[in-house]
């Protein structure tokens, strides 16, 4: 008798006992790839570091899809504090946009903002478990939590304080909270945000040096909005504009760009310019598909999650990492105001590689124990597969 007529075949995955979504891997697998490539055109061998950085962050996504996401529920508060303490150490620390450890610059705001979505998480779910509902003290101590951690961050780099408040109302809105409660937690952030820019425009004409980063901020939001670059504060934003123009469907050809070498932060902030240039349309269109087919797919897992945390943690995780490509993204084509903010798994950078992989290796292990709760029901739902 043929055995293989009559016994289901268990996919490769499955059979290596990896459960994860496919398409997400892939994708970042994708990404990765055009991150090796990128970096090596602009620094050459400098993109052996880049492979250490990336090793990391594919150690870190293994740990994290191995460990079942659950577990981490009791260090809540321990992640909090956390979390609390690595944004005063950043606001006392002399380096930009992080700490200073054993001699190194390392960019705090990524570890910061993946602690809190997680704790904003682990709050509601554990208020819903408990209480059954969300009170209003529940939503007045996280929407003071998420200000405050916001406020304090946009003093010192203002996309990513909006990316962590918008991820947060997010997760507001897929937790149940009312929308009147979330209109005007944006209302009230809005205007005094509105009232911020406004006070510091005027109160001097040296802003970069009596604000520092937010008076940076301010300098290139004028520049957004009047074109006007007396100061050279839209020097950046010209110039990836022009690389993207330059290139459409006749790409100068990986390390053939010319624009790219003029640009600051061309392998971080302005990663995608510079690829686009030596890459062209195509390559920048799969990439931008590529953030929002992963977001698709977080919140495929999320529906499947087994309970709240689960799947408030995967909207959570798949929201913020598309959020920041596609700000990146609108950044370097001049449609929002220049900003530092990297693009997932194509910028350099140590922290944001590592960080961004042990984000997406939770999201996996969401997806693996919803997958492995659903075995336990149907021993047979495996070989269906």
């Amino acid at each position: 008798m043929d055995t293989d007529a009559v016994t289901p075949k268990v996919p490769f995955l499955q059979r290596i006992g990896l459960k994860a979504d496919k398409v997400i891997l892939i994708l970042v697998l994708f990404l990765s790839a055009i991150s090796i490539v990128m970096v090596y055109s602009m620094r050459g061998t400098v993109v052996l570091q880049h492979l250490k950085h990336l090793l990391f962050g594919y150690v870190g996504m293994f740990f994290f899809y191995k460990f079942d996401y659950r577990k981490l529920g009791v260090f809540a508060p321990f992640i909090l504090f956390l979390a609390g303490l690595l944004l005063v150490m950043t606001m006392l620390s002399q380096a930009v946009r992080g700490v200073t450890i054993f001699g190194r610059d390392v960019q705090t705001f990524y570890i910061i903002g993946f602690l809190i979505i997680f704790y904003i998480s682990h709050y509601i779910a554990k208020q819903y478990h408990v209480q059954g509902e969300i009170t209003a003290a529940n939503t007045k101590f996280l929407f003071v939590l998420l200000s405050v951690f916001c406020a304090c961050i946009a003093t010192m780099n203002m996309s990513t304080a909006i990316i962590l408040f918008v991820t947060g109302m997010v997760l507001f809105f897929v937790g149940g909270f009312p929308m009147r409660d979330l209109g005007w937690m944006v209302g009230l952030v809005s205007v005094l945000l509105i009232i911020a820019v406004v006070v510091a425009v005027n109160l001097s004409d040296s802003k970069q040096a009596k604000f520092g980063r937010m008076g940076t901020f301010i300098n290139r939001l004028e520049y957004y909005f009047t074109k006007d670059n007396t100061n050279g504060y839209g020097d950046q934003m010209i110039l990836a504009r022009t690389a993207i123009a330059r290139s459409g469907f006749s790409p100068a050809g990986p390390g053939k760009g010319v624009i790219k070498n003029r640009l600051p932060e061309k392998e971080t902030d302005y990663a995608f310019a510079s690829l686009f240039e030596e890459t062209g349309i195509v390559v920048g269109v799969a990439i931008l598909f590529a953030y929002l087919i992963i977001f698709y797919r977080a919140r495929k897992i999320a529906k499947e999650a087994t309970g709240a945390f689960g799947r408030l943690l995967a909207y959570g995780i798949g929201f913020w990492i598309t959020c920041q490509a596609l700000v990146h993204i609108g950044v370097n084509c001049e449609l929002l105001p220049t900003t530092g903010q990297t693009l997932p798994f194509v910028s350099s950078g140590g922290a944001s590689l590592f960080v961004s992989g042990c984000a997406v290796g939770m999201l996996l292990n969401i997806g693996k124990v919803s997958t492995e709760e659903k075995d336990k029901e149907d021993p047979m739902a495996l070989l269906r597969r």
